[in-house]
């Protein structure tokens, strides 16, 4: 006991200054951390939003005859890329946890969004009523595309270490499939007599062999990317 306290008394004792330099420093190196995979995913949300408006037929074959369900009636480039963006932040959820993760989705989407309308700001001469998205289209993707980015993060985050490696990429690709599919076909489709149900179980579907084919991803970097100091396991 008496060792103790002498190691505790020659301990230095940190003044304020070294304590306001310490916490400058921890600030500035997670707003870094923050800025640069913020920067990571704000090209792949750019990407998707300038190729929304291409349908993607790579999946058509595998409906056969069935014209009606063929995922170019609803998958776009667009929408497939946004799709992945919820694999990527998983990434960074497993590095710096779940609720850096989640700020990083916040600080990139509004870095889409500046970019997006100074775009549009100088294409604006130039552009007419039908050259631009319908309001309910674009509430129903934006709120769709985040909330299965949050959602991916949560449950990852809620559901990593402990068990099985697979489990927390597998439960958080599905739950980002899932929240985007019942926020976005409802919200664009709904009343329009379009089959969208069977749309929103096929985006689903697609979704979850995404979802499966991330687990091999997930294996080969795991190992790579260990949680940093402070941050969990997974």
């Amino acid at each position: 006991m008496e060792a103790m306290r002498a190691v505790e008394k020659r301990q230095p004792k940190e003044t304020p200054l070294q304590r306001l330099a310490r916490q400058s420093a921890d600030a500035a190196a997670a707003l870094g951390r923050l800025g640069l995979m913020a920067l990571l995913l704000t090209p792949l949300l750019l990407a998707a939003i300038l190729t929304l408006d291409i349908p993607m037929r790579a999946f058509d074959r595998f409906f056969g005859a069935a014209v009606a369900v063929r995922p170019s009636n609803w998958l776009t480039n667009g929408a497939f890329v946004m799709g992945l963006a919820p694999f990527l932040v998983m990434l960074f959820a497993r590095r710096v946890g779940g609720e850096e993760a989640s700020r990083v989705v916040t600080a990139a989407w509004g870095l889409a969004a500046i970019a997006v309308l100074a775009e549009l700001s100088y294409l604006a001469p130039a552009l007419g009523d039908a050259d631009l998205p319908g309001v309910r289209f674009t509430v129903a993707f934006v709120a769709a595309a985040m909330a299965a980015q949050y959602m991916a993060v949560n449950i990852y985050d809620v559901t990593r270490g402990g068990g099985r490696w697979w489990r927390a990429p597998l439960y958080g690709g599905l739950a980002a499939a899932l929240s985007y599919a019942v926020i976005y076909f409802p919200g664009v489709y709904a009343g329009s007599g379009a089959p969208w149900l069977s749309w929103m179980i096929g985006d689903v579907a697609i979704k979850t062999l995404c979802a499966a084919g991330f687990l091999g991803v997930y294996a080969l970097l795991r190992k790579r990317l260990r949680p940093a100091r402070g941050y969990g396991g997974g």
